[in-house]
């Protein structure tokens, strides 16, 4: 069934960094006199580099040595109303030979959790500036500290006020609204808000045996770009509950949904589908849903299991996504993210949940975690695997995965650059392994490995082979400073070929 509709097109209100930056700051602060855990740090960061290839698209690879110094600021609070953590520093580089390309910029991740109303209103918050190349063909991988280029900067801004209650003896509603922005910066992407409101009810345990819940959602996307198409898109489900054992239920679900990503019309469809959760032991969960849906199959398996010294994740999922939903948060589901955290909990127990999930999203980027750099949504497919083991001195760290991102309208007139404006489906796989070695109680050596092979394929073919190999030492030198000496080999293979070697000193300093 297509569905028809006349509208007219809203202003894109864009995102002031600064605003959204005092507010976030704002509610960091937010009643730190009754906090029992709260710390501002003010950081310094220096950095000098050496590489044999400082401009990757030039034929005639040119040397040259870079220096970073970037003042900065910590701020984590983890006990109150508030939780949460916000980093930011002020990044200025400069390149003794291409003067030309000395620039300074903003970085920022946060992400925290603010208690208006005990246990009724809360304020979620993330935030994200950062300049990464997105690109699966061409330029630095994904994580390459020297991917500076201003054309590559993404600002992503989340929001989410959501109001909880109780209700029974086990029921939970729930009643959220998200304002999401997405900001391409000089790079292309077109400017995009999100506004998203959803209501949720649910008693899993209604009848001891049996239980219910039902939710609705609805997400409207803007752009600012006239030749980019506004989208909408609804969902309703309700799932029952089938209670077979405290570490086992099953769930049947039934909905309807409807959207216009690849119809500009609209469509819609019912949704039909089933899943369960199984949790054998307190270090296992293996959850699995598979639906019938608008674009056909979706599903969504998890699988997470943690031993004494190692721990183990896998996922597979099918579902539509956008670049601004992975940066804001889709790196949770990723198993190489998954044990990274899971490592963090063996190797350093001490550890709050705030600052593994900080420790582990710096890691996981480092070693490519990323999307691919498009205003569209689409149809996202991911298979992955990641293992870790732990032991006294050693750290060891592999991953697989699989990933295929497939265009759901050729015609929505995205901007030059946008990967799925070039080619009908990405997709790419990877493989990447990593050492910690523990050399004295101030030192440690580590090293990495990343390989990947990307593919586009419709009216443009293209194929990308890129990887890229790390070794380094780093050292404490004294409580607040820390120094590290890296030594990183980076090959492209394709469209875009070149090699490139350099070595990076670096001395980070807390106050």
């Amino acid at each position: 069934m297509v569905r028809t509709r006349a509208r007219t097109r809203p202003e894109v209100a864009r995102p002031r960094p600064l605003r959204c930056l005092a507010l976030l700051v704002a509610m960091t602060l937010a009643g730190t006199v009754h906090a029992q855990t709260f710390r501002i740090q003010p950081t310094l960061g220096t950095q000098l580099t050496w590489t044999d290839n400082v401009d990757l698209n030039d034929a005639d690879p040119q040397q040259d040595w870079i220096l970073e110094v970037s003042p900065g600021v910590s701020v984590v609070r983890e006990s109150g109303r508030f939780s949460g953590g916000l980093d930011l520093s002020l990044r200025s580089l400069s390149h003794v030979e291409r003067t030309e390309d000395n620039t300074t910029f903003i970085a920022l991740d946060g992400r925290g959790e603010f208690e208006a109303i005990e246990d009724a209103l809360f304020v979620d918050f993330d935030a994200s500036v950062s300049r990464d190349n997105q690109s699966a063909f061409v330029g630095r991988l994904p994580g390459d500290g020297l991917d500076v280029d201003e054309n590559n900067e993404t600002r992503v801004f989340s929001l989410t006020p959501r109001f909880t209650f109780h209700f029974g003896a086990g029921g939970q509603g729930e009643v959220l609204y998200r304002e999401r922005w997405l900001d391409g910066g000089s790079g292309g992407l077109d400017r995009q808000r999100s506004q998203m409101a959803s209501v949720g009810l649910a008693d899993p345990s209604a009848f001891r045996l049996f239980g219910w819940g039902v939710d609705f959602s609805r997400t409207q996307t803007t752009y600012d770009s006239q030749s980019a198409r506004d989208l909408e898109q609804d969902d309703a489900r309700a799932t029952l509950f089938v209670n077979l054992d405290p570490q086992f239920r099953l769930r049947a679900i039934a909905g309807y949904e409807s959207n216009d990503y690849a119809i500009e019309g609209g469509d819609d469809e019912r949704i039909l589908g089933a899943g369960f959760d199984w949790y054998p032991t307190e270090r296992t969960a293996l959850s699995a849903t598979g639906e019938k849906r608008i674009f056909g199959n979706g599903y969504d398996v998890s699988l997470r299991h943690r031993m004494a010294r190692s721990s183990l994740s896998f996922t597979a999922r099918r579902d539509i996504s956008s670049l601004a939903d992975d940066i804001a948060g889709g790196y949770v589901i990723d198993p190489l993210y998954q044990v990274l955290y899971q490592a963090l909990a063996v190797e350093r127990p001490e550890l709050s949940a705030l600052e593994r999930e900080r420790i582990a999203l710096r890691a996981y980027r480092s070693l490519g975690g990323a999307s691919i750099r498009s205003n569209a949504y689409y149809l996202l497919r991911t298979v992955g695997a990641s293992w870790s083991l732990v032991g006294v001195r050693n750290t060891l760290t592999v991953g697989l995965q699989r990933s295929e991102r497939d265009q759901l309208d050729a015609l929505s007139g995205f901007a030059v650059g946008d990967e799925l404006n070039t080619y009908e489906s990405v997709s790419t796989r990877s493989f990447n392994v990593s050492l910690s070695h523990r050399l004295s109680g101030l030192a440690t050596l580590n090293a990495s490995y990343l390989r990947s092979r990307s593919s586009g394929s419709g009216d443009t073919n293209d194929t990308a082979n890129r990887s890229s190999a790390t070794l380094g030492v780093s050292r404490e030198i004294g409580v607040r400073t820390s120094g590290t000496l890296m030594y990183r080999h980076t090959r492209s293979e394709g469209s875009d070929d070149y090699t490139e070697n350099a070595v990076t000193a670096t001395l980070g300093m807390r106050f």
